[in-house]
């Protein structure tokens, strides 16, 4: 797997790993940065090639994160974790996600920043949760063009549904989402069964 800075794109290298996250430094730049080695685990069931969909789920309450991962993961794909808005741009720039669920309260940057952020380099499909009620949330969200807005607390069901939603946009034009730097890498979708 290639791994490209995300600061300034340019290959980067190993530059060791502790406590199950991997660090890689870029030459250009000098950047150092860290992402969850299981962020880079396949299972030993799919074939190389096979699209397997990449999950973020963003939110600073662990617990909010081990339940979206159960239910996701009943799903067939990768999900990695982030518990601040920092790291999720951090670990977006290594994983590269193909669908994000992210809270909109966050330690900063906010939900809605990073959105743009992603949307912006990464282009991945996301999901907004939220447990305030926020009037401005929907239209801004809306004009992010996400997948869906949750609001907390919901239920395996909508989570799945907004899943599968986001999974269907993400099938229709895979190769318009891989940010410029990718490329010919090729990432076409494969169903698991």
């Amino acid at each position: 797997m290639d791994i490209c800075c995300p600061r300034c794109g340019a290959p980067s290298e190993p530059a060791g790993h502790e406590d199950g996250r991997g660090y890689f430094s870029c030459a250009h730049c000098k950047r150092v940065w860290s992402a969850p080695i299981a962020s880079f685990a396949r299972p030993a069931d799919v074939a190389p090639d096979t699209f397997v969909t990449r999950v973020m789920l963003v939110d600073d309450s662990p617990e909010m994160l081990r339940l979206l991962a159960l239910w996701l993961e009943d799903q067939n794909c990768d999900v990695v974790t982030a518990l601040s808005g920092r790291e999720a741009l951090e670990v977006a720039a290594t994983y590269y996600p193909d669908i994000v669920f992210l809270d909109l309260i966050l330690p900063p940057p906010d939900g809605f920043d990073v959105c743009e952020r992603l949307k912006k380099r990464l282009a991945p499909e996301v999901i907004l949760m939220t447990g305030v009620s926020n009037p401005q949330a929907q239209p801004r969200a809306a004009q992010l063009g996400v997948v869906a807005l949750l609001q907390k607390p919901f239920t395996q069901e909508a989570a799945v549904a907004a899943y599968l939603k986001a999974l269907d946009r993400c099938r229709r034009d895979p190769l318009a989402r891989l940010p410029a730097h990718f490329g010919a890498v090729s990432r076409q979708p494969v169903s698991r069964g």
